[in-house]
């Protein structure tokens, strides 16, 4: 949990959700607590004691990331259910963080957030939609620099076919050119915004949970806590179509849906691109990390 926050306090070369280093208090974790305990002009000891913790949790976030320590004691959200398959999705995903950024490399305009809302499915536009109306007076702020003709600007160009790109996934409109400034200053500052983080957590498990109802349709028999986040990982790359056609296409065993997936990737983008690799990474991790249950849920 110190890693996870010393991450979201924009330290670098920490152990993920992955890694052999996961939950081990070594020599880089005693540096990033000794360098935050000087950042807040605590004593530089390097161990964690009750006023290192508290201002661990306390202090504004860089970049946050939704680990259980961030959801359970700064965004007061009960980690578990869905809630805990979106938290682990976003981690395998984009590190799990708030403000997770891909600037056009799938030719998809836009990618935000937790889930890497995309511009041209038009996802981004069903994120803004959400901070619109859950927070109309911090999206104005925060995206619009408190225009609200920008604001609304914003959410009708994402509206438009291909969320407002061409099929390069560049924009049809120098104005809403979200991958460049000042918009990508524009969506970092929200995703520092705790209300919109909850925004953006209730967005995802509202879309992981229609998913998983999806699912259950189709492959009833996929039951447990891996299977059901595995899928909801498949879909949210592939879409509820494609995941269940690689389903229908590989059958039920995940190697063989993770073998399919990465095929579809590799004819999409070639087998030798990042692409490719980061697909077979995230489907091996879903299949084979230890933080996910093989007991039916």
């Amino acid at each position: 949990m110190v890693q996870d926050f010393l991450s979201c306090h924009g330290y670098h070369g920490l152990p993920g959700p992955l890694s052999t280093g996961r939950g081990l208090y070594g020599p880089k974790t005693t540096q990033c607590v000794r360098e935050f305990q000087q950042r807040c002009g605590l004593p530089a000891t390097g161990s964690v004691d009750q006023a290192t913790l508290r201002a661990l949790i306390t202090r504004p976030a860089d970049t946050p990331v939704a680990s259980q320590g961030y959801l359970s004691l700064v965004l007061g959200v009960n980690f578990a259910g869905m809630t805990r398959l979106t938290s682990i999705t976003a981690q395998f995903e984009g590190a799990g963080r708030f403000g997770a950024i891909n600037r056009n490399t799938d030719k998809a305009g836009l990618s935000f957030g937790l889930i890497q809302w995309a511009q041209k499915p038009l996802r981004l536009n069903e994120l803004l939609r959400a901070f619109r109306d859950t927070e109309p007076q911090r999206f104005v702020q925060l995206l619009a620099d408190g225009n609200e003709t920008l604001a609304l600007g914003l959410i009708e160009h994402t509206a438009k076919p291909r969320g407002g790109t061409d099929d390069k996934g560049e924009t049809i409109d120098p104005k809403f050119d979200l991958i460049d400034e000042p918009w990508l200053a524009r969506f970092r500052r929200a995703a520092q915004d705790q209300a919109l983080q909850r925004v953006q957590l209730q967005t995802a498990t509202a879309a992981f949970e229609l998913s998983r109802q999806r699912l259950r349709q189709y492959a009833p028999t996929l039951r447990s806590e891996r299977e059901i986040a595995f899928m909801l990982d498949l879909a949210n790359q592939h879409g509820d179509g494609g995941a269940k056609s690689i389903f229908w296409d590989a059958g039920p065993q995940l190697l063989g849906m993770e073998n399919e997936s990465v095929k579809r990737v590799a004819e999409q983008f070639g087998a030798g691109s990042k692409a490719v690799a980061s697909t077979r990474a995230r489907r091996t991790a879903f299949r084979t990390s230890t933080l996910l249950s093989d007991v039916s849920v």
